[in-house]
């Protein structure tokens, strides 16, 4: 599969794909009425006065995978000391929730397992893989 440009959700754009494909395989479909499975997350602002939460465009989402390597130079071991990287999934989404959909497991495993390739070349490489 083709490097993908990330951050893939960013600002208005807060569900992943915008059609009803599946973005890994391309074959089947997802959203209601057909089966799919989803990852979602963000936030809800809280009104106390109203003792209710909602989404709220004062909020931004966002969503990173990143690693931290040990301070050397503050006794810390382990793989990869003195470097970071990150990959940022997700970016200033709007109303801070954000979506995204699969048709299976399978192609959800395959996309998050994608995602922890792009983040070890951006290891490797000592840089976040923001591409």
């Amino acid at each position: 599969m083709a490097k993908k440009r990330f951050p893939i959700i960013k600002g208005i754009n807060t569900d992943y794909p915008k059609s009803a494909k599946c973005p890994w395989c391309k074959k089947n479909k997802v959203w209601e009425p057909h089966s799919f499975v989803c990852i979602s997350g963000g936030a809800l602002l809280h009104d106390k006065k109203m003792e209710s939460a909602g989404p709220s465009d004062e909020m931004k989402g966002f969503l990173d995978f990143t690693w931290h390597g040990a301070h050397t130079n503050e006794g810390g071991t382990g793989k990869d000391p003195d470097s970071w990287a990150y990959l940022s999934l997700v970016r200033d989404a709007t109303g801070g929730q954000f979506s995204f959909y699969f048709c299976s497991t399978q192609c959800l495993r395959a996309f998050l397992n994608s995602c922890v390739d792009e983040l070890d070349e951006a290891i490797e490489l000592n840089q976040d893989a923001d591409v």
